[in-house]
This record gives structure tokens, C-alpha cells and sequence, in this order.
């Protein structure tokens, strides 16, 4: 009886060679290799949806959607070495699934389904008026339509530019443009309200 080695197991490396050569196997169905690709790419996915949603408890549920939904479709990417970019537009599109749900949720009556957890990334330190801005801003975006808080907080938390944003969403950037034009307008209206 032949005994057959196992299959060398591949190192866990933040190398962008390395990553590529795991996004590979793990489209061909190596099960290892999508394991270490999970625990490569889930912090920085994490620490990008977390911002994304302002802290919100979705946050890790997002991620493992998102991942859910990669591993599925690994094998449609055309283009190896963009999996972490690939991952962000599959993230948005979670979060734009949690966001409408939520709003539902709310005009249904269960106005506190799932609230935003803007504690959690507030520092101990932080003075209290910053504590305080900051959760009157987590509470307006709320309740702005759901493309246009993505779009406002991909422009003015993570600092992305039109033509990312645009790629991101899968819109035009003439579609961005109204968009943050309409979430600025309709952040200061609710500012102005709120003051």
C-alpha cells in the first residue's frame, strides 16, 4: 500500500505573490488555501466594513457574508490579484442589503432593530462634545437614503475619490455626483433641524 504524502501546506504571508498564488488555488477548490486566504483578508475587511457602517454590530456578520458570497463566486474572477478590491464591492453590497433591511425594519414600527454601536469606536479619551457629534452624525445617517449615506461616508470617512466610488457602487460618476450633492443637502437640512 502506497503512502501518499500530503499536500505541503501553504504559509500564511502578507505578500501580495503569496495572496495571488491563494486566490488561485482556493478557485480551484483547494479548501486550505480559501482557510489561510480567510485569515489574511478578513482584519483589513473588518476594519474597512466597521468603518463603512460606523461600528455597527452588523459589522462581522457583513464580513462573513461577504466572504460566503466570494468563496461562491471565486471562480467568476477574471482578475487574480484584485480579490481585496473585488471583496470591498461584495462587502458594499452586503451593507446596502443590511442598511435597506434596517430601514424597513424601522418603517415597520421596530424602531430599534440592530442600532448603530458608535461606542465601540470612540476612544475613552475622546472629549465629550467629539462623542457627542459624532453620534448625531451616526444617528443622520441613518436616516439618509441608503446609496446616498454609502456614497457620503465612502467620500468623507474612507476618502475614496469619485471615480472610486463610482467603480465601488457600480454607478457613473454623474450618478455619484447627484448622489453626494443630494446627501450633503439633505445631512445639513437634518443638521440644520437637529440644531
Amino acid at each position: 500500500m502506497e503512502v501518499r504524502n500530503p499536500k505541503p501546506a501553504l504559509r500564511l504571508v502578507d505578500d501580495a505573490s503569496a495572496e495571488l498564488e491563494l486566490v488561485r488555488a482556493a478557485a480551484k477548490g483547494d479548501q486550505q488555501a480559501a482557510e489561510q486566504l480567510f485569515h489574511l483578508a478578513a482584519p483589513d475587511l473588518t476594519r474597512w466594513v466597521n468603518r463603512v457602517v460606523l461600528g455597527s454590530d452588523d459589522a462581522q456578520d457583513i464580513v462573513q457574508d461577504t466572504f460566503v458570497a466570494a468563496f461562491t463566486q471565486l471562480k467568476a474572477l477574471k482578475q487574480p490579484g484584485a480579490f481585496r478590491g473585488w471583496l470591498r464591492t461584495i462587502a458594499l453590497t452586503q451593507v446596502r442589503r443590511r442598511f435597506r433591511k434596517q430601514r424597513l425594519l424601522r418603517r415597520l414600527g421596530f424602531s430599534d432593530v440592530e442600532p448603530m454601536e458608535v461606542e465601540s469606536m470612540i476612544s475613552d479619551h475622546a472629549p465629550p462634545e467629539a462623542v457627542a457629534e459624532l453620534k448625531q452624525v451616526a444617528s443622520l445617517l441613518r436616516q439618509l437614503p441608503t446609496d446616498e449615506a454609502l456614497a457620503l461616508v465612502l467620500r468623507r470617512v474612507e476618502g475614496y475619490r469619485l471615480e472610486e466610488i463610482a467603480e465601488q457602487l457600480g454607478l457613473s460618476l454623474a450618478t455619484v455626483k447627484r448622489r453626494l450633492t443630494a446627501a450633503e443637502s439633505h445631512f445639513s437640512a437634518m443638521q440644520e433641524v437637529q440644531s
